[in-house]
């Protein structure tokens, strides 16, 4: 490879480039050890460039967004860690097909928040999204875990993403419909090496009065049963079916126990809570001993609703 191609891809790339950076200072959790690279893209083309860039490079790629259902570990992530949070956010709404009437087709950029989105289809009176009011984290995030709550899902919306990914050595774009994807509970099938840029959504017109009050009351029970004065992941563990996570880690005793600045929360037992100065590990030793404590009190295997990536220190 030519000595210049690193040269040439910083002069062509548009967005923020940033070396040795923190992690914590990207995740809702607020922990976490260094980047060897974070890059912004800006747009597509920014995109492209990055991938083909690792790739030629041989570096490892990791995708995030607002990052509030990862954890990090203490040792960092290497390789590049591919930010979507200054670029991708684009909004663009229109009528659906004829014989759609009161439908409301919605393209968003995967950068862009899912409160934002909920705000603007309620000042438009359009319904669907009322279950994400209070929910951080962005458009494409959201799709990737098929984010939900109050017996909704971000499926129950979705018309399909867009992706782009390495081919070979091509940049494909593609569109896949929201039935090759997969959905499940807090999950959906995207493809490892693909990255996804914009959702399609169909929205339904709705009573706007009715949506406000909708959104009002879901957003006062977040507050009321999730911490807002701590920086945490959202809930730790998946509900396994029939039950809650956190009702079979407060039944094996766990709520408020703490390991360094670490702690499972008193409220709702599958928080964990970052009280100051916690690290990955102490959060790691937590979610251990709650599936262990879980499991001997109950014979239930928690499976965890974050992603933990990078490397222990």
């Amino acid at each position: 490879m030519s000595k210049q191609y690193p040269l040439l891809f910083v002069q062509r790339f548009k967005g923020r480039i940033l070396f040795n950076e923190p992690m914590r200072n990207h995740t809702s959790f607020r922990i976490g050890g260094p980047a060897d690279v974070m890059a912004f893209p800006l747009d597509e083309g920014d995109l492209a460039e990055l991938l083909k860039f690792a790739r030629a490079k041989k570096f490892p790629v990791c995708i995030i967004g607002a990052g509030t259902n990862v954890l990090v570990r203490d040792g960092g992530v290497r390789g590049v860690v591919v930010n979507m949070m200054d670029g991708f956010r684009d909004m663009a709404w229109s009528d659906a097909p004829a014989g759609e009437r009161g439908r409301t087709v919605l393209v968003a950029g995967s950068g862009v928040k899912l409160q934002e989105i909920a705000a603007a289809a309620r000042e438009r009176g359009l319904t669907g999204l009322e279950f994400s009011a209070g929910i951080p984290g962005t458009i494409g995030g959201a799709v990737a875990t098929n984010a939900g709550a109050y017996g909704s899902e971000i499926k129950d919306i979705v018309d399909g993403v867009e992706l782009v990914r390495l081919s070979g050595r091509k940049i494909a774009k593609e569109f896949i419909p929201a039935g090759e994807l997969g959905f499940s509970y807090r999950s959906a099938r995207i493809p490892d090496d693909a990255v996804i840029v914009r959702v399609h959504m169909t929205l339904e017109k709705g009573d706007p009065e009715r949506i406000r009050e909708r959104m009002a009351a879901f957003a006062e029970r977040r507050r009321s049963s999730a911490p807002v004065r701590h920086p945490c992941a959202g809930s730790i563990f998946k509900n396994p079916p029939g039950d809650h996570a956190g009702r079979l880690i407060e039944e094996a005793g766990l709520k408020g126990t703490a390991s360094g600045g670490a702690r499972i929360w008193e409220v709702h037992a599958n928080y964990i809570i970052n009280t100051g100065g916690a690290l990955a590990r102490d959060v790691l030793s937590l979610m251990a001993m709650a599936r262990d404590r879980v499991y001997r009190n109950s014979g239930v295997v928690l499976e965890p609703e974050i992603r933990v990536i990078g490397e222990d220190d």
